[in-house]
């Protein structure tokens, strides 16, 4: 028995070593030479196994089952994605042997749908987003043609990943939402484990807390019925989030342990990363810093093992806050760059405000100024646009908290409902079912008699509504466009040359917290400025915000040699005026009046409001006629483009609002010399609540 056993051995040796060295045969194993390839021995033997059944095989679609399995269970990226095409390639092969419509058609559309997901996997992985998605959506047309409702769920849940990365919250989270429905649909665990995992990581960063909690739940039962190890262990380190944000960090990592053990016996270790992300965050937040560092890093090693560039950059930032937070600031800026630059080559935004912020803090620390303007600059701007995105994040959580309350209070008003009509039933007398009868009919009456009428009139009215509208369509596409050269004018190189000179000036002088502070301010005018060129009007609170905001910017160009100062009622009604029409007189008053005036610069604006807004803005410059002079002298153009633009916006909005807009200009003299110019602006005001223009 024991001899029969060692020759048992040694033929599966032998086996085994061919399994190992012996792939050339192209005919045999359906792709190129994989002797090339590091093979693991489970590998070399799933191999064999599949290339014997396939050629075993005797109908088509059990082979291309047979090439699927391979694909699911190889885990070798230079093994499955060869196998993955060779299948693909065969469907599409197939499809066009049999008739459209028929059980083989639709079976051959599946693995055809199932190699260009595959494909677009390997897209995704590796961060080409772009590419994933053509081929995602390649994918879901197929699985749509062929109604395999559980090819659909996948493929909507990667495409929601994709989205949830590129800050798209409304559209991952109606994928995700379309993906778990088709997997309870079909009652398929697996798909409903994979879908309820991501549903609840995106609910998390919502701060839907207690839903994500149910959804990381429901993701575990379902992985654990179908022994997912992978999906169960990667759960449990999510729901680990949730104990964190609660500031409960013992439940956080005893989940986190328990995740990470499962992933590690099911040999899953490519998935590790988030479960040591959370234990490197919590040692950091109990400043154990030698335990956080060796967390992070085996979350970069395993993120750089696999090519998933997004944990890269988040275990370099990590490393980034562990070094500098131990004084390393030469290998805290190391980790910084190298965070930087993956971040900067995958187009994450998030992630690259994250790394820019870090550049930005070392940089200043290490007292290199032009650097850490650089990077202060590039993450005002992304984090700028990040905040736009967590409002708009912000709006889906209202959004959703809205549907789910409205939708119950509909349905106790339906239980309601049904009680008073059962209660009405019992209690109802004859007489009332009669007289109801007899009101029906004198209404049936009254609309058929009514009914030619009011068709002629419903006509009539269609035709002068559209008139009317084509008419407003005309005014607004007027005032829209005026706005918009308003807006050139507005913001003119010359003015964010000269902001952006001031703030580079601070960074020069080490003042980074002013550079920082001027900079928000710049980007917050910006931003206003371009939010107002489209709205026909703004509440006068925003108007008089956006003239502070660039009053301050003008001071910082001016510096001490000009004073300002806007005086407005204590208390501002909430109406509205026409955007854009105070700013370029007051820079009219700057660079005609005060620019040539070489000390004692002063300006003050006087806003008052009744029935109308009355702006008064007054400068002690050199008046109209010597600046006028000054602009001649230099072969310039005096009149400024930004007033003839307003004068035809307010030509415009004086026949669309049937009201007179007036613009005086007033020039201050003692003694016969110019001591300045005084320009009143008469504006209506746009009552909201009224829908009425209300002026003098």
């Amino acid at each position: 028995m024991k001899y029969l056993f060692s020759i048992l051995c040694f033929l599966l040796s032998l086996q085994f070593s061919f399994a190992q060295k012996d792939f050339s045969d192209k005919a045999y194993f359906l792709v190129d030479s994989l002797n090339f390839i590091e093979l693991s021995k489970n590998d070399s033997l799933l191999i064999l196994e599949t290339a014997k059944n396939y050629h075993a095989a005797k109908h088509d679609t059990t082979k291309l089952q047979i090439l699927e399995n391979l694909v699911d269970e190889c885990w070798n990226d230079d093994v499955w994605p060869r196998y993955n095409l060779f299948m693909r390639n065969e469907a599409k092969r197939l499809i066009s042997t049999v008739d459209s419509g028929s059980d083989e058609w639709r079976r051959y559309l599946y693995f055809l749908g199932s190699g260009t997901g595959g494909i677009g996997f390997q897209f995704d992985v590796i961060g080409q987003t772009d590419s994933a998605t053509h081929y995602y959506h390649e994918a879901l047309e197929y699985f749509i043609k062929g109604n395999h409702t559980e090819g659909e769920s996948l493929i909507y849940d990667a495409l929601a990943m994709i989205y949830e990365l590129k800050g798209d919250m409304r559209k991952a989270l109606e994928f995700y939402n379309k993906a778990l429905q088709l997997a309870e649909k079909n009652h398929d665990s697996i798909a409903i484990a994979n879908a309820a995992v991501s549903l609840g990581d995106l609910h998390g960063e919502l701060k839907n807390y207690q839903l994500s909690r149910e959804l990381y739940l429901e993701a575990i039962e379902a992985a654990h019925a179908t022994n997912q190890k992978r999906v169960e262990g990667f759960t449990y380190t999510s729901l680990a989030t949730d104990y964190v944000d609660r500031n409960k960090t013992d439940s956080a990592k005893i989940l986190t342990k328990i995740g990470l053990k499962i992933l590690e016996d099911s040999g899953n270790e490519n998935t590790m990363s988030n479960g040591f992300n959370m234990l490197g965050n919590i040692a950091l937040f109990e400043k154990k810093l030698d335990t956080a560092r060796y967390y992070f890093n085996e979350m970069d090693r395993i993120a750089i093992a696999n090519h998933q560039p997004e944990d890269m950059i988040i275990a370099q930032s990590n490393l980034y806050r562990v070094e500098r937070a131990s004084g390393n600031y030469a290998k805290a800026k190391i980790h910084a760059l190298n965070g930087y630059r993956v971040a900067k080559a995958n187009d994450f935004p998030g992630l690259l405000s994250r790394t820019s912020k870090d550049l930005a803090q070392i940089y200043a620390q290490q007292n290199q100024s032009d650097s850490a303007y650089k990077y202060l600059l590039e993450y005002s701007i992304l984090s700028d646009s990040i905040v736009n995105t967590e409002l708009k994040n912000e709006a889906i959580k209202q959004s959703i908290e809205y549907e789910y309350e409205k939708q119950q209070a509909i349905d106790e008003a339906e239980h309601e409902a049904e009680m008073a009509i059962a209660a009405a039933r019992e209690s109802r007398q004859n007489i009332i079912i009669w007289a109801v009868a007899a009101i029906l009919v004198l209404i049936s009456i009254a609309l058929v008699m009514n009914f030619f009428r009011l068709r002629t009139i419903r006509k009539q009215k269609e035709a002068l509504d559209e008139a009317y509208h084509q008419l407003e369509l005309s005014k607004n596409d007027k005032i829209l466009a005026s706005n918009l050269k308003a807006l050139q004018a507005q913001m003119n190189p010359h003015f964010i040359f000269n902001a952006l000179n001031s703030i580079q000036t601070l960074v020069l002088h080490g003042d980074v917290d002013s550079s920082y502070d001027y900079i928000n301010k710049f980007a917050m005018l910006i931003r206003e400025t371009l939010n107002a060129s489209e709205q026909e009007f703004i509440p006068i609170e925003k108007e008089i915000e956006s003239l502070q905001t660039y009053l301050k910017l003008e001071k910082l160009r001016f510096r001490d040699d000009f004073n300002y100062e806007i005086n407005t009622p204590d208390r501002i009604p909430n109406k509205y005026i026409p955007p854009m029409l105070i700013q370029p007189f007051i820079e009219n008053a700057l660079k005609h009046g005060l620019f040539h005036k070489e000390t004692d610069r002063e300006l003050d604006v006087k806003i008052t409001i009744s029935d109308t807004l009355i702006c008064v803005i007054e400068d002690n410059g050199i008046g109209r006629e010597a600046s006028k002079k000054i602009n001649q002298s230099r072969n310039a153009d005096h009149k400024s483009y930004a007033i003839g633009s307003i004068k035809k916006r307010l030509e415009m909005m004086q026949e669309k609002l049937k009201t007179t807009i007036g613009v005086n200009y007033e020039d201050l003299e003692e003694n016969g010399t110019a001591v300045g110019t005084r320009v009143t602006i008469r504006i209506p005001i746009y009552d909201s609540s009224s829908n009425k223009t209300n002026a003098a």
